[in-house]
């Protein structure tokens, strides 16, 4: 699990998460030893979703290198997005600070995993599904993403002694976590997401903002045809046919529209 964990956090990354989390600690003047721990709790759980997410998406490469399945096996990918998870409620076990505040840090850590899982799950389940609407596309992103983004300032206000996290004040930061969803969905269709090939949403039969904008003015044989084609096996789909649908989509505005 070390060699594993090592191979994950040295394959680059922003950092995002954990840099919000020492910033809104430097705003609210939490100590260096809090605020470290604060930021590695946010990074070994946006970790494990990662982790978790290229299992079940099946991609081969995360950071234009192979992901934890594609290297060392799905076994291994499921016991280390564990570790991760494991590993984020023991850096907030270590932070010094009211006993109080570290309870209700652990309460609101457990409901954003859940909210995350609850994510993914429904993008699993309403794969192929063409009578998904761009709001439940929308809600879906925000529980799945925008969660993790609010999650770092959420936890120094906890840590700080704030009683109320009240939803309305994060708005702006779950809507980036959709601005996100749709961005990855267009890095992917265009093939600059280092995942290899374009259109592996295609071919795992997921349903993203592209596919819904194509429906949106398919005619009822083109989203019969495009129906029958999501719903084929991962390995009998040939890349001449994700160039066809990728043409397809493209021509009818599903680029500018997302």
């Amino acid at each position: 699990m070390g060699h594993c964990a090592k191979y994950q956090l040295h394959s680059g990354g922003k950092r995002f998460r954990a840099l919000l989390a020492l910033i809104a600690a430097d705003i609210y003047k939490i100590s260096n030893e809090s605020a470290i721990y604060a930021a590695i709790c946010c990074e070994l759980i946006h970790n494990a979703s990662l982790i978790h997410d290229d299992l079940q998406d099946r991609d081969i490469l995360r950071r234009g290198l192979p992901t934890i399945w594609n290297r060392f096996g799905d076994h291994t990918a499921i016991n280390l997005g564990d570790y991760f998870i494991a590993g984020s409620f023991e850096a907030l076990s270590k932070i010094k600070g009211n006993p109080e505040n570290k309870c209700k840090a652990i309460e609101h850590l457990s409901y954003t995993i859940q909210q995350t899982v609850k994510g993914q799950s429904h993008e699993i389940l309403q794969r192929s599904n063409l009578n998904l609407r761009m709001e439940e596309y929308e809600s879906t992103a925000k529980a799945k993403t925008g969660g993790l983004i609010c999650w770092p300032i959420k936890l120094i206000m906890i840590l700080n002694g704030e009683k109320n996290i009240d939803e309305i004040n994060f708005k702006p930061l779950y809507e980036a976590g959709l601005a996100y969803q749709i961005q990855d969905d267009l890095s992917d269709f265009l093939g600059i997401k280092d995942r290899g090939l374009p259109g592996r949403d295609l071919k795992e039969g997921k349903m993203n903002v592209l596919i819904m904008h194509y429906i949106d003015s398919a005619s009822e044989g083109e989203k019969f045809v495009l129906q029958k084609f999501l719903k084929k096996r991962y390995d009998s789909i040939s890349e001449d046919e994700i160039s066809f649908w990728l043409t397809k989509i493209k021509n009818k505005g599903a680029i500018e529209k997302s």
